[in-house]
């Protein structure tokens, strides 16, 4: 045992050493005032008494410490260990088999080769149901699905982040749509709806509301086409999401 070992102790017991101590003190300088005053020696018995008392209890306290770090070998940690844990529980393999510590997620139930969803209609819930399409896509597909106003055909999922022309294939066999997508109208909606939309920017949104401002309404596609800020592949996704 090393020597600071014996200055281990808790903080109440700390306090109870320096409580008799300082009564072992007090009683020799209450003994030299005796001496000096009457003429007396000091009473060595005395001391030698307080002195056992102090050997008892410091014993006393390395005993329960001891007791205590057998019965809790992880409480203090080894010397030249690296200050692991003494105690280290180990579970073989054979033994880690069938656990509960760590219990099984249910797997989701996937689609067979001739069943199909709905790619407008399905939640999260079947989405992750396709073979390729875990949570994180199932929650993509369904967020950029909401900010369309719905997918007018399948390849509008090559358009989701993450999907690529790999995956695509893989889950197309599974898909179809009804094409019944939500229309926003040019002449009534704010400027921050129309924003919102994937296939419009600023500056689309801003030609759009200039006219509006020009003319009084957006009679036609064939307006917007006239516009600088918008191309012929714009205009050919945005048609089945516009209404005026």
């Amino acid at each position: 045992m090393h020597w600071k070992d014996f200055f281990r102790y808790q903080k109440s017991e700390r306090m109870a050493i320096f409580l008799l101590l300082g009564l072992i003190v007090l009683a020799l300088i209450l003994n030299v005032l005796l001496m000096n005053k009457q003429g007396l020696s000091v009473d060595n018995s005395r001391v030698d008494s307080l002195n056992e008392a102090f050997d008892r209890f410091r014993k006393n306290l390395k005993t329960k410490d001891s007791t205590f770090a057998e019965n809790n070998d992880w409480a203090l940690p080894r010397r030249n260990s690296g200050y692991r844990y003494a105690r280290e529980k180990s579970v073989s393999k054979s033994e880690s088999k069938g656990s509960e510590i760590y219990p099984a997620f249910a797997k989701t139930e996937k689609l067979a080769e001739h069943e199909k969803i709905s790619i407008n209609t399905a939640d999260t819930a079947e989405w992750k149901k396709v073979p390729g399409i875990g949570s994180a896509y199932a929650a993509r597909i369904v967020k950029y699905r909401n900010l369309l106003g719905g997918f007018y055909e399948v390849e509008q999922l090559r358009e989701v982040y993450g999907i690529s022309d790999e995956l695509f294939v893989r889950i197309s066999p599974y898909l179809f749509t009804d094409e019944n997508v939500r229309k926003i109208n040019v002449n009534h909606e704010t400027f921050k709806v129309l924003l919102n939309h994937p296939y419009l920017n600023y500056k689309q949104v801003q030609a759009i509301f200039n006219l509006r401002k020009k003319k009084g309404r957006v009679e036609s596609l064939n307006e917007l086409s006239l516009l600088d800020e918008f191309t012929t592949e714009d205009l050919l996704r945005l048609e089945p999401y516009l209404e005026y």
